[in-house]
């Protein structure tokens, strides 16, 4: 790749940012929306149990359950925004370096990538593709198989 193709290159960049930006906006917005309609159907089904009969009381729990429910499955936004951030963030710096022509930069480049990632399974894909240079491995790993698939990218519930 000469000069002129990584000078192209940064637009392309800047663009791919930009819409890892907006995609977040709206996922972030919908995930809001979504999560205050949960927690406002537990309350209602809390109410409902707290306040009702024995029978008004055995059709709420359900109620409650699936709230609880889908509440944690909203985590998965969670770990979807810091998966997407980390690549926007990546792909910044990366137009930074690529916008200057500075090759000198590369290496701090892909520490500073590095070191953002805060899941395991996410350095261990980096050092796969990018540390090494090699090209990925197709195959699956005879360790993938007996990994149990919770320690791959779990997420912490804070």
């Amino acid at each position: 790749m000469d000069q002129d193709d990584i000078h192209n290159l940064a637009p392309l960049l800047l663009l791919a940012v930009r819409q890892l930006d907006a995609a977040m906006l709206d996922a972030s917005a919908e995930a809001e929306l979504l999560s205050r309609a949960v927690a406002s159907l537990g309350e209602r089904g809390a109410h409902l149990r707290d306040t009702g009969g024995d029978t008004t009381q055995a059709k709420a729990l359900p109620i409650i359950a699936d709230a609880q429910r889908a509440m944690r499955a909203l985590q998965f936004h969670d770990r979807l925004s810091q998966r997407v951030t980390h690549v926007r963030d990546a792909l910044a710096r990366l137009h930074a370096v690529v916008a200057t022509g500075e090759g000198e930069e590369w290496r701090k480049v892909r520490e500073a990538i590095r070191a953002s990632f805060t899941m395991e399974d996410e350095r261990q894909i980096f050092d796969a593709l990018v540390a090494t240079g090699s090209r990925p491995k197709l195959q699956r790993d005879e360790r993938d198989e007996h990994r149990d698939p919770a320690s791959s990218g779990s997420v912490e519930i804070f």
